[in-house]
């Protein structure tokens, strides 16, 4: 079978329909991003932002997994030594007030 020679005007026209296939689907990828983008945008409207309670518990989340175990440790050896200090300086206290109560009345 012989092919027919292609003319100048048989290329150009295949170049256009080419560009105008291009050109189509462009516009529809384009229609579909701003749908989406409008879909988006109404979701973002409708939707209530968060509660304060919510972001606490974020926050708080964040700090427990920002924390180790041995800055935890530490710390609670801190206040159990600061807890045996003050109730020994309460004892302490409590002592010097019987002793002065009981020099006072001459025992």
């Amino acid at each position: 079978m012989k092919t027919k020679p292609l003319f100048k005007e048989d290329l150009e026209l295949d170049e256009l329909r080419q560009s105008e296939q291009q050109l189509r689907q462009r516009q529809q990828e384009s229609e579909r991003i701003q749908k989406r983008l409008a879909e988006e945008r109404n979701d973002m409207e409708t939707t209530m932002p968060p509660l304060e309670e919510l972001k606490t518990r974020m926050e708080r989340k964040l700090h427990e997994q920002s924390v180790t175990r041995g800055e935890i440790c530490n710390e609670l050896r801190v206040q159990n030594r600061s807890l045996l200090l003050l109730i020994l300086l309460a004892c302490a206290t409590c002592t010097l007030v019987w002793w002065g109560m009981t020099l006072m009345q001459g025992n």
